[in-house]
């Protein structure tokens, strides 16, 4: 009875021990991020039957618990995840609002004002050196605006880049930890309850990246880790490598991948979430609208300068060129082309219409009768080729791309950067307007004299069927008799040069006068028109409004994400409080745990003493 007595005392004394060394754990691990409460769970041992009587015999631990929920888990990394999408989304939306409205980015705005004031000042004095060359240096600092301005947005895709790459190299490294962890628990039986908060924190911290799922593998091999919408990054004791690729059509857009086996395996970016799905769609969407939106800019302005240089003279009396760079030469034609590596396709985008240009990204495919051409919103036209026209652009195809192959057209997208000048002369500037007073057009066809000869006055003037067109001079004589209408290619008569487009109407008349006249400024009035004319989106706005709306537009973009953040932000508390609750230490209770099991542990003290004292009595009584 006295050994029955020990041993009955020794366990209790293991197990109150043992609720100790478990109580100072939790204690001391209070303040430890990831950490799980765990208390003991204890039994009763095996009753013993004697002389037809049942004694109980003791307590014993069964084992040592982990407060742990597996759905207030789930539902916090999901929160997690959430939470650092809408994060990461302000943090890049504020960067760019912040861009948009810093001192170097408004002068973007204030250079193309600064321009229209230096063309009005030349108005009142068309012939002031001076005034032209103030007029020339406003126009170059516009230039240098949009170059800086692009560069500056491009220098931020590349921070994304950056950011991309450090945070697919974390997603790595957590993923090896996890694979340790896993193989760490196969080498030893038990809860691993240490090991599983560790888990845990890591699996956490990947949430923060992307989505994450979770599930146990067969015979205790550990778990299955997938992220985005179900790739293995994690299966037991191996784990895979996400890796950034070469983009398709576009190399340097890189795009996320997975290693699996010998094989690696794409992930769009909206098929991951958090952290990564956001810095993917600031990089692949958000700069983007940026670049397009400024070269739009760039490139509506330039070419509506350009144009109206074109229809006056400047002080040499000759027609006016091009004081910004063409917008339509072959090489800024095909630098908006974006083709896979080694394609044959031979295409070029040019600008017809800066009224209905648009920004975005265009995807081009030949089906081998029909090209396909979808916009950013998904819409896609069918044209038989070679040549199509939409949105104020025209795709020149001079060698089609194979069946099935992808082909991206990027209108706008360095608008911005190829802006250039293309002279420093003052005396180039167009002041005089060629176009007589007499002119009459109801249609919109354009006229244009590319070089002056020996005839300074005429009118061309169209029949009264629409169908052919002549030349005459101030005295109605006719020096170009009736042609069809409109003309294949430029017309010279008696050494001038003009171009006539498609679109004039029965009886429109067209009316030059190209000899020089000192103080006329009627090119520089029709410039100043520039800054007024709702002549871009269909004629719902300005050139400057398309850089006030596109300030507007990011800044209500952090606006609803700054909302959206706060709501992520609630959802993603509440669900740390409801995990805290099922796994938290409170230390008031801890510490009458303390108490608790130090009396216990006490008093089973005091049974192995009564039963050594009664050990004791029985031998002396031998």
């Amino acid at each position: 009875m006295a050994s029955d007595l020990l041993n009955l005392g020794a366990q209790s004394v293991l197990t109150a021990q043992r609720q100790l060394n478990t109580t100072g754990h939790n204690i001391s691990n209070a303040n430890t991020e990831g950490y799980s409460r765990q208390s003991v769970i204890q039994g009763t041992n095996t009753p013993r039957q004697f002389g037809g009587q049942t004694y109980g015999m003791g307590v014993h631990v069964e084992n040592v618990r982990r407060s742990w929920d597996q759905f207030a888990v789930k539902e916090l990394n999901m929160a997690t995840t959430q939470v650092n999408y809408r994060n990461e989304n302000l943090t890049n939306l504020d960067m760019m609002s912040g861009m948009l409205s810093s001192m170097s980015s408004k002068k973007v705005p204030e250079s193309l004002n600064d321009w229209f004031d230096a063309v009005k000042t030349l108005a009142d004095t068309p012939n002031d050196i001076g005034a032209r060359k103030v007029v020339l240096d406003k126009a170059n600092l516009i230039r240098q605006s949009m170059n800086d301005f692009h560069d500056t947005v491009r220098e931020q895709r590349d921070n994304v880049n950056k950011k991309l790459e450090v945070s697919v190299e974390r997603v790595n490294q957590i993923g090896i930890e996890i694979r340790d962890i896993h193989r760490l628990m196969m080498r030893s039986p038990g809860p691993h309850n240490d090991l599983m908060d560790k888990h845990e924190s890591l699996i956490k911290e990947l949430s923060e990246y992307t989505k994450v799922t979770v599930t146990p593998r067969r015979n205790a091999e550990g778990f299955n880790v997938h992220i985005g919408n179900g790739h293995t990054l994690v299966s037991g004791t191996e784990a895979s490598q996400l890796k950034m690729i070469d983009g398709f059509p576009d190399t340097h857009q890189h795009r996320l991948a997975i290693v699996e086996g010998k094989g690696i395996k794409p992930i769009t970016s909206d098929d991951i979430g958090g952290r990564l799905e956001s810095m993917f769609e600031t990089r692949d969407k958000e700069i983007p609208y940026v670049l397009d939106e400024l070269g739009r800019l760039s490139i509506a302005f330039s070419e509506k300068v350009n144009e109206l240089q074109g229809q006056g003279l400047d002080l040499n009396g000759q027609v006016g060129q091009n004081l910004f760079a063409d917008v339509n030469t072959l090489a800024f034609a095909k630098a908006r082309v974006v083709a896979p590596v080694n394609s044959s396709a031979d295409v070029a985008v040019f600008i017809d219409d800066t009224s209905q240009l648009k920004g975005g990204e265009y995807s081009l495919k030949f089906d081998g009768a029909n090209y396909h051409v979808t916009n950013s919103d998904g819409v896609t036209q069918s044209f038989s080729g070679p040549s199509m026209q939409l949105d104020g652009i025209r795709v020149e195809i001079g060698n089609p791309p194979a069946i099935g192959e992808k082909l991206l057209l990027r209108p706008t997208r360095d608008g911005a950067a190829n802006m250039k000048m293309t002279t420093n002369d003052p005396k180039a500037i167009a002041a005089q307007s060629f176009e007589a007073s007499t002119t009459f057009a109801q249609g919109d066809a354009k006229f244009k004299v590319s070089s002056v000869g020996s005839l300074k006055e005429f009118e061309v003037v169209v029949s009264p069927t629409g169908t052919e067109f002549a030349v005459t001079d101030k005295s109605g004589n006719v020096l170009l008799s009736p042609t069809p209408y409109p003309p294949t290619g430029p017309v010279t008569v008696l050494g001038t040069t003009f171009e006539l487009s498609d679109g004039a109407m029965a009886n429109d008349k067209f009316t030059a006068n190209l000899n020089p006249a000192e103080g006329d400024n009627g090119n520089l009035r029709k410039m100043l028109h520039i800054q007024t004319d709702k002549s871009m989106n269909d004629g719902d706005s300005t050139v400057i409004d398309i850089y006030h709306n596109l300030n507007t537009d990011v800044g209500l973009k952090a606006s609803t994400a700054t909302r959206l953040q706060d709501v992520a932000e609630l959802e993603h508390e509440n669900a740390q409080s409801r995990v805290a609750s099922i796994s938290g230490v409170n230390l008031d209770e801890e510490a009458a745990n303390m108490m608790k099991f130090q009396q216990a542990y006490m008093a089973s003290s005091r049974v192995m003493q009564a039963a050594n004292e009664t050990f004791d009595t029985i031998l002396q009584l031998r």
